[in-house]
Parts: structure tokens; sequence; C-alpha cells
């Protein structure tokens, strides 16, 4: 048992992204060196942490994850155990939450599933013919690539309680649709066109859809049940069969995936293109934080410089540890895993290409059994976020309590605390950023034991 009562100095996790091959890792975690970081760039969070940890040196496992060619199948992964399963990537269309009080849903823009938003029409017009002369300049919808609660069917979500296709109802508790969709699949010149309307997703977590070809043939109305998909993050959806389907392992079977999806490139800057482009990557599951370790060796990173950079954006490692073919060079990454065992990862030659669609990379076990630190919390989310106006914490508590939370610029310095009184289950605390200019802020809930740091983006 390891007792620590220390202050984190928190920095502002850079973007940069780069990469290195290394040997085995010696125990550096006991370290009494603290770490350096440039003063404008962090906080200090003073917390008491009481954690079961062990600390663990050993040799590295080199392994690897096989795709396929043309990185046919996702892999489902876990550190202690390797692949735990795989599915085709392209054998689905839409994908919806199965989290009880989430109502993102998703498209699968990487095999060329497209999302359009329907001007000038509602639910009223799902039974009319729908012209899709000029669709290509309506609005292009896609999935967000930092977290699983935004997919491309929210990303017109405003204040709580609008989703994007629909609004909360706070009498019925139902999440009711009030858009129509455009969605195309296949390839070009053999495009095909479906009509999709998300009719609602109910008190007790069944999603209803209706979807139709653009002339109302094949019009069909199915239910996925909440109960057919208990434990996964998803349900799976096909157009063409217009049916549901388990595709995925359950959540805490699982730490990352390997797959295709699209990420905005623009704001990543390694491919050359611009907006949503395909990529194959690495997403990490909803529970599991990622730091990223710049300029670092593999065999002598120290795991402690870094847990306090621990990031729940589920594109943490992404796609950029590779670009044009090749490894980038000196990143390492430390996985925070479902399991609370820390296991850090560097992607190894020869690099992935397509043809193979092989992916290797080394893991050493550095710290086993991180305690959970939070008493009254299960999860805390920022929504919607980016945001243009205002935003709410989104919070399910285990039992009923009061929170305080600071607010930090990008530099690091204190610029709000808020306060809000939770009652067990799911709160909705608006923020109060009305007078914050456009800008990366970072909120920490310092009410209770938690220590987790979440970015909002405000862009007006």
């Amino acid at each position: 048992m390891v007792f620590f009562i220390c202050h984190l100095f928190v920095k502002i996790p850079d973007n940069d992204k780069s990469y290195s091959y290394s040997g085995t890792w010696s125990d550096k975690f006991a370290t009494d060196k603290k770490p350096q970081f440039p003063v404008k760039k962090m906080f200090t969070l003073s917390v008491f942490l009481l954690a079961s940890a062990s600390i663990y040196a050993q040799t590295a496992v080199y392994d690897s994850a096989i795709m396929e060619p043309g990185y046919a199948k996702q892999i489902w992964y876990s550190m202690q155990n390797g692949q735990v399963s795989n599915a085709p990537n392209n054998n689905w269309d839409l994908a919806f939450t199965t989290y009880f009080m989430g109502a993102s849903a998703y498209i699968n823009s990487a095999q060329g599933v497209a999302l359009f938003a329907i001007p000038n029409t509602d639910i009223s017009g799902f039974a009319s013919v729908i012209d899709t002369t000029g669709y290509a300049n309506w609005q292009t919808l896609n999935n967000s690539d930092t977290t699983w609660n935004q997919g491309a069917f929210n990303q017109n979500m405003g204040s709580f309680p609008n989703y994007g296709w629909g609004n909360y109802n706070n009498v019925t508790h139902e999440i009711v649709g009030d858009s129509l969709f455009l969605v195309r699949t296949g390839v070009n010149p053999n495009y095909e066109f479906k009509k999709l309307w998300l009719i609602k997703k109910d008190a007790s977590g069944n999603w209803m859809i209706r979807s139709a070809n653009l002339d109302n043939t094949n019009d069909v109305t199915d239910t996925i049940l909440y109960s057919s998909y208990t434990g996964k993050n998803f349900s799976y959806y096909s157009l063409t069969s217009q049916a549901d389907f388990n595709r995925e392992p359950l959540s805490t079977d699982w730490d990352i995936t390997f797959l295709r999806y699209t990420a905005d490139v623009l704001i990543a800057g390694c491919i050359p293109a611009t907006g949503y482009f395909p990529v194959t990557g690495v997403l990490q599951n909803k529970k599991v934080v990622v730091a990223q370790a710049d300029g670092a060796d593999f065999s002598t990173v120290d795991f402690a410089n870094y847990q306090s950079q621990l990031d729940s954006n589920i594109s943490t490692i992404g796609f950029d540890w590779k670009c044009s073919g090749v490894l980038t060079a000196n990143v390492v990454y430390f996985i925070k895993s479902n399991s609370g065992d820390v296991w850090k990862i560097q992607f190894t030659e020869p690099a992935p290409t397509g043809a193979t669609g092989k992916i290797f990379f080394e893991k050493d076990l550095v710290v086993t059994g991180i305690s959970p630190m939070n008493e009254t919390i299960n999860s805390i989310s920022i929504y919607p976020n980016p945001t243009d106006g205002n935003s709410s914490l989104v919070i399910d508590a285990k039992k009923s309590g009061n929170a305080s939370f600071s607010i930090y610029n990008a530099v690091g310095a204190l610029v709000n605390i808020q306060s809000a009184s939770l009652k067990q289950g799911m709160n909705i605390i608006p923020l109060k950023n009305e007078s914050l200019a456009d800008g990366i802020y970072f909120i920490k809930e310092s009410g209770t034991k938690n220590s987790e740091v979440l970015k909002l983006i405000i862009a007006r």
C-alpha cells in the first residue's frame, strides 16, 4: 500500500506529437525529483491521494494488432490480456450509445457513410418525397474524434436540453427527435440514399428510429432495445438490412481500439488535407485515460512526470504517431486502463501500411491498481463542448452532496469558481461562462477527491 499526500503540478498538454523506439524500462517512478514544467503552463492542485499501488519494473512485451489488408478489421484490445475481439470495419452504418443518460449517435464515416441535415423541413416532412438536388451543399455532419458523447447526429446540439437531433423532455424523460437527416452510403457513382428520423430515446434507454428510401419505399420503424446491449458502449445498425446487431465486446473488457475513423486533420496537421478525413488510429475506451510523453525515451521515461496529464480525450493516441507511412519519433503513451493499471506503450517498426494492416508496438506495466479517487461522482462531462455559447456540466453522482469546480484559463490562472448541490443520479449544472473569452479552459472539481481535469473549448 502506497500513500501520497502531495501537490500535483498539472501541465497543460501540448498538441505536438512525436515518437521513438527504445529498449527495456528501468523503474524511475519512485524518484524524488519534481517534474519541471514551464511556469506559465501549470497550475497547482492540492490532492490527497490514497492509492493501492504496486510499482513494477519488468521487460517490455512486444505485441501487434492485425487489422488485415486495407485495415479491414476493428480490433478491441486489453492492455492486460491482448486482443479481445475484432469485427469488420464496414459491417455497420449507424451506432447508438447505450449510456442510459446519453444521446450520442454516430455514422460509419470512415467507410463512406455521410450524413446531411435536410434543410427547410422537420419531422412532419418525412412522408414527403425528398428532393436531393444540390444536397452536396447541405450541411455535412461529422462525428467528434475527441469524445464518445458526440456523434454526427449531435453536431448541431445547442444548450441543454437540445442534443442536435432532438430535445430532452423533463416530464417524460425522453429525448424526442425533431430533425430529418439524409444518409448517403456506397461509392460514387453508385451512391444509395435513405432519409432518417431518430424518433426518440425513451426513458428506458431504448432507441426508436425510422428510415425509408427517398420515394418512401422500405419505410421501416425499428426499436433498438437497451436490454440487448447491456455492458456495451454502442448498439449498431445496418441500413441495408434495416436491423440492429451486437458488434463489440463488453466495455469492461477492453482499453483501446484500433480502427478506421474520421479525424479533423486540419487541426491535427499530419495528413495533407483539410477538414475531416478517414484515418487509421487508436481510440481509448470511455473510462480509460492517456498521457502523451513527447521527446521521451521508452526505457527511461518516468510516469511520475506525466500522471497529472492523463486525459479523457479519446484520440489522445489518435493517428498522428505516424505520418505518410513513417513512425514519428520520440513519443510514449501512458495508459491508465479499466482496471486502474498504468501501462506505457510505443509503436515500433515497421510502420503500418494498408498492404498488411499490421500495427506493431511494445508495452510495459508501470503501475498496478491505482484506486479510484472519487467517492461521490461516477462520471462527469461537459455538454456541449466545444461550445459557441453556454455549456453545462453533466454529472452522474453516486450520492447527494456538494461540489465546487474551479475554472482555469490556458496559462493556469483561476478565472472562476462555481459551487453546486448534487442529487444522486444525473445532474445538469449550467456553467457561468458568458464572460469568458474564446479559448481553451480547464475545469477541476475541487469539492471532492476527484482530480480529473476537463477541457472546455469556447469558440463563438
